[in-house]
Protein backbone atom coordinates (compact mmCIF):
# COMPACT_ATOMS: atom_id res chain seq x y z
CA UNK A 1 0.00 0.00 0.00
CA UNK A 2 1.46 3.45 -0.74
CA UNK A 3 0.03 6.96 0.59
CA UNK A 4 1.61 9.76 -1.27
CA UNK A 5 1.94 13.77 -0.49
CA UNK A 6 1.64 15.05 -3.88
CA UNK A 7 3.62 18.48 -2.53
CA UNK A 8 6.99 16.87 -1.83
CA UNK A 9 5.88 13.29 -3.13
CA UNK A 10 6.88 11.80 0.15
CA UNK A 11 5.40 8.60 0.09
CA UNK A 12 5.23 4.85 2.54
CA UNK A 13 4.87 1.67 1.68
CA UNK A 14 3.56 -0.75 4.33
CA UNK A 15 6.00 -4.22 4.05
CA UNK A 16 5.23 -7.61 4.31
CA UNK A 17 5.89 -8.03 7.71
CA UNK A 18 4.08 -4.78 9.00
CA UNK A 19 6.65 -1.97 8.87
CA UNK A 20 5.74 1.27 7.51
CA UNK A 21 9.31 2.02 4.97
CA UNK A 22 9.12 5.91 4.11
CA UNK A 23 10.34 7.75 1.25
CA UNK A 24 11.61 10.33 -0.90
CA UNK A 25 10.71 10.43 -4.67
CA UNK A 26 12.40 13.39 -6.70
CA UNK A 27 13.49 13.44 -10.15
CA UNK A 28 11.91 12.89 -13.18
CA UNK A 29 8.96 10.68 -11.92
CA UNK A 30 8.74 8.69 -15.62
CA UNK A 31 12.83 8.20 -15.48
CA UNK A 32 14.78 5.43 -15.17
CA UNK A 33 15.02 4.35 -11.62
CA UNK A 34 18.01 5.06 -8.97
CA UNK A 35 17.49 4.00 -5.75
CA UNK A 36 19.64 6.14 -3.14
CA UNK A 37 21.21 4.99 0.35
CA UNK A 38 21.57 8.01 2.62
CA UNK A 39 24.29 8.50 4.68
CA UNK A 40 24.80 8.18 8.67
CA UNK A 41 23.47 10.58 10.28
CA UNK A 42 21.10 10.87 7.58
CA UNK A 43 17.66 10.29 6.12
CA UNK A 44 15.53 10.20 2.81
CA UNK A 45 15.76 14.24 3.03
CA UNK A 46 18.69 13.42 1.20
CA UNK A 47 17.30 12.62 -2.01
CA UNK A 48 16.10 16.38 -2.32
CA UNK A 49 19.83 16.91 -3.16
CA UNK A 50 19.76 14.90 -6.24
CA UNK A 51 16.20 16.46 -7.60
CA UNK A 52 17.11 18.79 -10.04
CA UNK A 53 19.81 17.41 -11.63
CA UNK A 54 17.99 13.95 -11.78
CA UNK A 55 15.25 15.82 -13.01
CA UNK A 56 17.89 17.51 -15.79
CA UNK A 57 19.58 14.31 -16.58
CA UNK A 58 15.80 12.07 -17.05
CA UNK A 59 16.02 9.83 -13.77
CA UNK A 60 13.56 9.32 -10.74
CA UNK A 61 15.29 9.03 -7.50
CA UNK A 62 13.77 7.11 -4.87
CA UNK A 63 15.41 7.71 -1.00
CA UNK A 64 14.43 5.45 1.06
CA UNK A 65 14.52 6.04 5.29
CA UNK A 66 16.29 3.24 6.65
CA UNK A 67 13.96 0.83 9.91
CA UNK A 68 14.30 3.39 12.53
CA UNK A 69 15.08 6.29 10.80
CA UNK A 70 12.90 8.80 9.84
CA UNK A 71 9.13 7.61 9.28
CA UNK A 72 10.51 3.95 8.85
CA UNK A 73 9.85 1.42 11.59
CA UNK A 74 12.57 0.37 13.28
CA UNK A 75 13.60 -4.00 12.43
CA UNK A 76 14.61 -5.96 15.12
CA UNK A 77 17.56 -8.25 14.72
CA UNK A 78 18.44 -6.19 11.74
CA UNK A 79 21.26 -7.54 9.26
CA UNK A 80 22.70 -6.00 6.20
CA UNK A 81 21.25 -8.14 4.11
CA UNK A 82 18.01 -7.31 5.58
CA UNK A 83 18.07 -4.11 2.93
CA UNK A 84 17.99 -5.49 -0.13
CA UNK A 85 15.03 -7.48 0.97
CA UNK A 86 13.49 -4.08 1.39
CA UNK A 87 14.06 -2.64 -1.83
CA UNK A 88 13.15 -5.51 -3.58
CA UNK A 89 9.59 -4.96 -1.59
CA UNK A 90 9.61 -1.10 -3.00
CA UNK A 91 10.61 -1.75 -6.32
CA UNK A 92 7.72 -4.14 -6.78
CA UNK A 93 5.61 -1.63 -5.34
CA UNK A 94 6.28 0.68 -7.90
CA UNK A 95 6.47 -2.03 -11.08
CA UNK A 96 10.05 -1.60 -11.42
CA UNK A 97 11.67 -4.43 -13.04
CA UNK A 98 15.26 -3.76 -13.10
CA UNK A 99 17.15 -0.42 -11.42
CA UNK A 100 20.51 0.93 -10.22
CA UNK A 101 21.24 2.18 -6.76
CA UNK A 102 23.77 4.58 -5.59
CA UNK A 103 24.37 4.66 -1.91
CA UNK A 104 26.50 7.89 -0.50
CA UNK A 105 28.83 6.76 2.68
CA UNK A 106 27.08 4.65 4.84
CA UNK A 107 24.51 3.96 1.81
CA UNK A 108 27.49 2.01 0.20
CA UNK A 109 27.16 -0.70 1.55
CA UNK A 110 23.62 -0.80 1.07
CA UNK A 111 24.07 -0.57 -2.70
CA UNK A 112 27.06 -3.83 -2.09
CA UNK A 113 24.42 -5.66 -0.17
CA UNK A 114 21.35 -4.90 -3.57
CA UNK A 115 23.94 -5.56 -5.89
CA UNK A 116 24.85 -9.00 -4.34
CA UNK A 117 21.46 -10.08 -3.50
CA UNK A 118 19.77 -8.26 -6.15
CA UNK A 119 21.97 -8.59 -9.00
CA UNK A 120 19.57 -9.97 -11.74
CA UNK A 121 17.33 -6.87 -11.20
CA UNK A 122 20.43 -4.06 -10.13
CA UNK A 123 22.32 -2.90 -13.45
CA UNK A 124 24.30 -0.87 -11.58
CA UNK A 125 26.02 0.29 -8.02
CA UNK A 126 27.87 3.86 -7.38
CA UNK A 127 29.45 3.78 -3.85
CA UNK A 128 30.38 7.26 -2.96
CA UNK A 129 32.87 7.51 -0.04
CA UNK A 130 31.28 4.32 1.06
CA UNK A 131 32.96 1.96 3.96
CA UNK A 132 34.00 -1.38 2.98
CA UNK A 133 33.72 -4.90 4.55
CA UNK A 134 35.60 -4.99 7.71
CA UNK A 135 35.68 -8.50 7.78
CA UNK A 136 37.84 -8.63 4.91
CA UNK A 137 39.54 -6.10 5.55
CA UNK A 138 43.35 -6.98 6.76
CA UNK A 139 43.20 -6.04 10.74
CA UNK A 140 46.96 -5.39 10.48
CA UNK A 141 45.39 -2.50 9.24
CA UNK A 142 44.06 0.48 10.76
CA UNK A 143 40.41 1.08 10.68
CA UNK A 144 40.83 4.62 9.85
CA UNK A 145 43.55 5.68 11.05
CA UNK A 146 43.44 9.75 11.76
CA UNK A 147 40.14 10.18 10.03
CA UNK A 148 37.69 12.26 12.37
CA UNK A 149 34.56 9.21 12.54
CA UNK A 150 35.93 6.82 15.10
CA UNK A 151 33.06 4.72 14.90
CA UNK A 152 34.59 2.12 13.01
CA UNK A 153 37.41 1.82 15.49
CA UNK A 154 34.86 1.43 18.37
CA UNK A 155 33.21 -1.02 16.74
CA UNK A 156 35.90 -3.08 16.14
CA UNK A 157 37.02 -3.41 20.21
CA UNK A 158 33.41 -2.80 21.33
CA UNK A 159 29.51 -2.93 19.92
CA UNK A 160 28.09 -1.36 23.15
CA UNK A 161 31.15 1.44 23.38
CA UNK A 162 29.16 2.43 19.97
CA UNK A 163 25.85 2.26 21.36
CA UNK A 164 26.66 4.58 23.97
CA UNK A 165 28.73 7.07 22.13
CA UNK A 166 25.91 7.19 19.41
CA UNK A 167 23.41 7.53 22.02
CA UNK A 168 25.22 10.57 23.93
CA UNK A 169 25.55 12.37 20.24
CA UNK A 170 22.49 11.93 19.38
CA UNK A 171 20.88 13.17 22.82
CA UNK A 172 23.75 16.45 22.27
CA UNK A 173 22.28 17.44 19.03
CA UNK A 174 18.82 17.75 19.67
CA UNK A 175 19.51 19.66 22.66
CA UNK A 176 22.00 21.88 20.79
CA UNK A 177 21.34 21.72 17.21
CA UNK A 178 23.52 24.70 16.73
CA UNK A 179 25.97 23.20 18.11
CA UNK A 180 25.92 20.21 16.24
CA UNK A 181 26.55 22.10 12.79
CA UNK A 182 29.34 24.04 14.72
CA UNK A 183 31.14 20.90 15.58
CA UNK A 184 30.63 19.47 11.96
CA UNK A 185 32.23 22.57 10.48
CA UNK A 186 35.55 22.14 12.58
CA UNK A 187 35.72 18.03 11.28
CA UNK A 188 35.66 18.58 7.67
CA UNK A 189 38.42 19.99 5.29
CA UNK A 190 38.36 23.24 3.01
CA UNK A 191 36.41 21.66 1.00
CA UNK A 192 33.66 20.55 2.79
CA UNK A 193 33.69 23.51 4.86
CA UNK A 194 33.15 25.91 1.70
CA UNK A 195 30.06 23.51 0.66
CA UNK A 196 28.56 23.17 3.98
CA UNK A 197 28.30 27.29 4.32
CA UNK A 198 26.57 26.65 0.99
CA UNK A 199 24.37 24.01 2.24
CA UNK A 200 23.73 26.03 5.61
CA UNK A 201 21.72 28.70 3.77
CA UNK A 202 19.27 26.54 2.99
CA UNK A 203 17.43 24.15 5.90
CA UNK A 204 16.86 21.06 4.20
CA UNK A 205 21.05 19.65 5.46
CA UNK A 206 20.11 20.58 8.94
CA UNK A 207 16.95 19.46 8.87
CA UNK A 208 18.33 16.00 7.46
CA UNK A 209 20.36 15.46 10.12
CA UNK A 210 18.16 16.31 12.72
CA UNK A 211 15.39 14.10 11.20
CA UNK A 212 17.94 11.31 12.26
CA UNK A 213 19.03 12.39 15.40
CA UNK A 214 15.48 12.64 16.55
CA UNK A 215 14.94 9.09 15.56
CA UNK A 216 16.94 8.24 18.66
CA UNK A 217 21.13 6.58 19.68
CA UNK A 218 18.84 3.27 19.33
CA UNK A 219 18.02 3.41 15.88
CA UNK A 220 20.99 5.42 14.57
CA UNK A 221 23.91 2.84 16.45
CA UNK A 222 21.55 -0.25 14.93
CA UNK A 223 21.75 1.18 11.53
CA UNK A 224 25.62 1.61 11.86
CA UNK A 225 26.61 -1.74 13.30
CA UNK A 226 24.57 -3.11 10.78
CA UNK A 227 27.90 -2.28 8.42
CA UNK A 228 30.39 -2.43 10.86
CA UNK A 229 30.10 -6.57 11.41
CA UNK A 230 29.90 -8.80 8.66
CA UNK A 231 27.16 -8.01 5.77
CA UNK A 232 26.85 -11.93 5.11
CA UNK A 233 28.46 -11.99 1.70
CA UNK A 234 31.88 -11.10 0.30
CA UNK A 235 32.90 -8.36 -1.90
CA UNK A 236 34.28 -11.26 -4.74
CA UNK A 237 30.50 -12.62 -5.06
CA UNK A 238 29.20 -9.54 -6.03
CA UNK A 239 28.37 -9.54 -9.72
CA UNK A 240 27.15 -6.36 -10.60
CA UNK A 241 29.51 -3.18 -12.15
CA UNK A 242 30.10 -0.80 -9.32
CA UNK A 243 31.09 2.61 -9.81
CA UNK A 244 33.36 3.93 -6.90
CA UNK A 245 34.08 7.39 -5.72
CA UNK A 246 36.23 8.68 -3.23
CA UNK A 247 37.56 12.03 -2.23
CA UNK A 248 41.20 12.18 -1.01
CA UNK A 249 40.93 14.67 1.51
CA UNK A 250 37.64 12.88 3.13
CA UNK A 251 38.15 13.31 7.06
CA UNK A 252 35.58 10.75 7.72
CA UNK A 253 36.33 7.98 5.35
CA UNK A 254 40.05 6.80 4.48
CA UNK A 255 40.53 6.73 0.65
CA UNK A 256 42.32 2.99 1.65
CA UNK A 257 38.72 1.66 1.93
CA UNK A 258 38.02 2.64 -1.45
CA UNK A 259 40.63 1.30 -2.90
CA UNK A 260 40.39 -2.32 -1.08
CA UNK A 261 36.40 -2.27 -2.54
CA UNK A 262 38.14 -2.07 -6.13
CA UNK A 263 40.87 -4.46 -5.50
CA UNK A 264 38.60 -7.19 -4.01
CA UNK A 265 35.12 -6.34 -6.61
CA UNK A 266 35.08 -8.54 -9.72
CA UNK A 267 34.05 -5.83 -11.67
CA UNK A 268 34.80 -2.11 -10.33
CA UNK A 269 36.14 1.37 -11.28
CA UNK A 270 37.94 3.55 -8.90
CA UNK A 271 37.71 7.53 -9.19
CA UNK A 272 39.77 9.37 -7.11
CA UNK A 273 38.62 13.31 -6.40
CA UNK A 274 41.82 15.21 -5.60
CA UNK A 275 41.31 18.15 -2.93
CA UNK A 276 38.10 16.82 -2.31
CA UNK A 277 36.34 15.75 1.09
CA UNK A 278 33.21 13.79 2.21
CA UNK A 279 30.34 16.23 1.02
CA UNK A 280 31.29 16.01 -2.52
CA UNK A 281 27.99 13.97 -3.35
CA UNK A 282 25.45 17.08 -2.30
CA UNK A 283 27.35 19.72 -5.43
CA UNK A 284 25.13 19.80 -8.18
CA UNK A 285 28.17 20.19 -10.50
CA UNK A 286 29.29 16.80 -9.51
CA UNK A 287 25.73 15.05 -9.27
CA UNK A 288 26.16 16.53 -13.54
CA UNK A 289 29.08 14.66 -13.96
CA UNK A 290 27.89 11.55 -11.78
CA UNK A 291 24.45 11.15 -13.73
CA UNK A 292 26.23 11.31 -17.29
CA UNK A 293 28.43 8.85 -16.39
CA UNK A 294 25.24 6.82 -15.16
CA UNK A 295 23.56 7.47 -18.40
CA UNK A 296 26.46 6.78 -20.13
CA UNK A 297 27.23 3.04 -18.50
CA UNK A 298 23.66 2.10 -19.02
CA UNK A 299 23.41 3.18 -22.80
CA UNK A 300 26.52 0.97 -23.15
CA UNK A 301 24.82 -2.41 -21.31
CA UNK A 302 23.07 -4.58 -23.39
CA UNK A 303 20.88 -6.40 -20.81
CA UNK A 304 19.35 -2.36 -19.95
CA UNK A 305 15.17 -3.37 -19.76
CA UNK A 306 14.24 0.00 -17.84
CA UNK A 307 13.62 3.21 -20.20
CA UNK A 308 16.65 4.95 -20.42
CA UNK A 309 16.81 8.99 -19.91
CA UNK A 310 16.49 10.25 -23.76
Amino acid sequence: MNKTNSGNRLKSLVLRDGRTLAYRDVGDLHGYPLIFGHGMPGCRLQGQFFHNQALRHGFRVLAPDRPGIGGSDYQQGRQLLDYPKDIEQLADSLGLDTFSHFGWSSGGSRTLACCYALSERVELGVCLSGYTHFSEYDSRQTLGEGANWPIPWLARYSPALVKLAVRLIARLSRRHPRLYMQEAKKLVNQSDHDLLNLLLRGNTFQHDQMVCMESGGKAIATDLLTELKDWGFRLNQVPTPILIYQGEGDAFVPVDYARHLAEHLPNAELTLLPATGHLYPLAENFQDKLFTNIRQRLANKTNVRSPLPQ
